[in-house]
């Protein structure tokens, strides 16, 4: 019997000990943002709403871009946190004049923007799908719209005394498939498996192109950027798996696993806070942090990095063409 119970609450104690392992870190370090002003995409809902609630602590100047307005969370925000400047713009990545329009308005909330936080993203598109400007969705959203957006917003960065720019990438980056010649995928259209495989590829594209772009921000914009993978976490990102009736069934079914090795958003977004809390010395410039730590990504180049931005801007050129 007792040893029964020895082994009960052995294994409930390294049960315990995994999960704490498998949540992952919180950021341990403070510093004084009173009067940075913080610029993040996607703050309407997971990881970046979360982020912007504990930004709300310090006092800051916030302003957030999404689709859709999240009025409740502002509510909360404005009651709980009056001495936080919180401004929520309309911003659709998918969308060139939102883009412009957003930076418009950016323009006359803020004198400069201290932090840039690329972290709007979707995932998973169970077809192919377009933003307006003729890219496939995942890249435009997750990458291009926001390389432009950032291009569009150099002048208030610079501003700043210490402008950052911070990507939230993914470990997903390493399931990529970077092709300068078929960005749009067009060669896994007709594939069967694009719901189950090559979304998953498309997406892995982007966020292996954020870390190539925080690479190579510093050397063309002289600002320093950095990228970072929050972890496997729980959140909207997954609303377009949801909406498939098999995957909602068995993430139902697997819930409690699901649960168990995934992060929730709150230490979804401690590495990002890591990368604004650093100091400017402390911050290692073009690097890529996990788990509130340096790490290092995988099938990086000064080359890539190089003729990625280079495309970039070519195919920024070719997009505002088509738009006018």
């Amino acid at each position: 019997m007792w040893l029964y119970l020895i082994a009960f609450l052995l294994a409930l104690a390294i049960g315990y000990a995994l999960r704490i392992y498998l949540r992952g870190r919180e950021c341990k370090i403070r510093r004084d943002i009173s009067n940075k002003t913080i610029l993040i995409t996607g703050g309407s809902k997971g990881i970046g709403q979360e982020t912007i609630r504990q930004l709300a602590n310090y006092n800051c100047t916030i302003i957030f871009g999404s689709r859709t307005k999240p009025t409740e969370f502002l509510n909360h925000l404005n009651k709980y946190y009056p001495q936080t400047t919180i401004k929520y713009i309309p911003l659709d990545l998918q969308n060139w004049k939102s883009i412009q329009q957003f930076v418009e308005q950016v323009n006359k909330e803020v004198k400069k923007i201290d932090i840039l936080i690329n972290n709007a993203a979707i995932m998973g598109t169970l077809t192919r799908e377009f933003t307006s400007y003729g890219l496939e969705a995942q890249f435009g959203t997750n990458y291009f719209g926001p390389f432009y957006l950032t291009q569009q917003l150099l002048p208030l960065l610079k501003k700043s005394d210490s402008p950052r720019v911070i990507n939230v990438a993914s470990v997903a980056h390493t399931y990529e498939g970077l092709d300068f010649n078929d960005i749009n995928c067009d060669k896994w259209a007709n594939s069967i498996f694009w719901s189950r495989i090559y979304t998953y590829r498309a997406y892995g594209n982007t966020k292996l192109s954020l870390i190539l772009n925080a690479q190579e921000f510093s050397k063309r914009t002289g600002i320093k950027a950095c990228s970072l993978h929050p972890g496997v976490v729980r959140s909207e990102v997954l609303q377009y798996q949801l909406s498939s009736k098999w995957f909602d069934w068995l993430l139902k079914i697997l819930w409690p696993f699901f649960a168990y090795f995934t992060k929730d958003c709150y230490y979804g977004c401690q590495t990002t806070l890591y990368c604004i809390m650093m100091s400017d010395n402390q911050l290692v410039d073009g690097g890529y942090y996990d788990n509130c730590e340096l790490s290092k990504p995988k099938y990086t180049s000064k080359e890539r990095a190089e003729q990625l931005w280079d495309f970039t801007l070519e195919l920024i050129k070719k997009v505002e063409k088509e738009q006018r």
